[in-house]
């Protein structure tokens, strides 16, 4: 209300109000836009931080079960083998192995003959798989197998536990020692039952993405750069089958407990 000079009072005009109403409407929409603008920020930097974070996680459980990796005395040869696959377009490639590491699982679904104290085993048979997202076409999930008991199948069977469910890509190329190397790409597979042996290096490419896109939304692949890793196994086992416990870790005296 405004007082006149005559002490009488009136109200406020149409026009006073209108322009009243427009002012708060506009400091309304410029707190909206800096609100929104912030909350973007949020999660470009959300996002920005989310990528390492998800990248060191499948990295470090890869390179744990490559750096104790054990090769030698198994029949056939057998123990290590890499595979290229594609999946809906993607590369979702395989690898498996033996590992000095221990289980990091314990296998429930057993047929009960084996106690808790049969858990403890020096070694471990590994894999890395992909399968497709059941949600998200556009994404594959990152399996990793680990079977507590080495058979007379080293490179199959076991428990498979899920690292990661939205890859783009997973690429191994497998690379003997430079001496004997003919392809610079690497050979896209490597079964050792055939070629004697392990691959000297490894080359890793991982592609993923870190949030799926909202409800409606039309899906944009993260701006992730491709992940490359080269992994060196030159410190590979290489002794008779039997070694057991007593066999060392790579770089390791032996009797010296494995990695975990």
């Amino acid at each position: 209300m405004i007082r006149r000079r005559d002490g009488e009072t009136r109200g406020f005009t149409l026009i006073e109000l209108v322009i009243s109403i427009a002012l708060l409407s506009m400091i309304m929409m410029l707190m909206y836009q800096s609100l929104g603008q912030t909350i973007e920020k949020r999660n470009l930097v959300y996002d920005e931080l989310q990528g390492p974070k998800v990248a060191n996680a499948i990295l470090a459980q890869i390179f744990k079960d490559f750096r104790y990796i054990y090769y030698g005395g198994l029949n056939g040869d057998a123990g290590f083998r890499g595979k290229a696959v594609r999946m809906a377009g993607m590369d979702a490639d395989r690898v498996a192995f033996i590992t000095a590491r221990r289980t990091r699982t314990v296998g429930s679904e057993d047929d009960g003959r084996r106690g808790d104290e049969d858990r403890e085993s020096p070694l471990t048979e590994v894999g890395y798989a992909c399968r497709p997202n059941p949600n998200h076409g556009h994404w594959l999930e990152l399996w990793r197998r680990e079977d507590y008991f080495v058979d007379s199948k080293p490179t199959e069977g076991g428990f498979y536990s899920l690292i990661y469910d939205k890859i783009r890509n997973f690429r191994l190329r497998f690379f003997p020692i430079p001496e004997e190397a003919t392809e610079k790409q690497g050979l896209e597979e490597w079964d050792s039952a055939q070629k004697k042996g392990i691959p000297y290096a490894i080359l890793l490419k991982v592609e993923f993405d870190v949030k799926e896109p909202l409800e409606g939304e039309q899906y944009e692949p993260d701006e992730i750069d491709p992940i490359h890793r080269i992994i060196l196994l030159r410190g590979g086992y290489n002794v008779q089958w039997g070694g057991g416990a007593e066999a060392a870790a790579p770089g390791t005296a032996p009797g010296t407990t494995p990695g975990r």
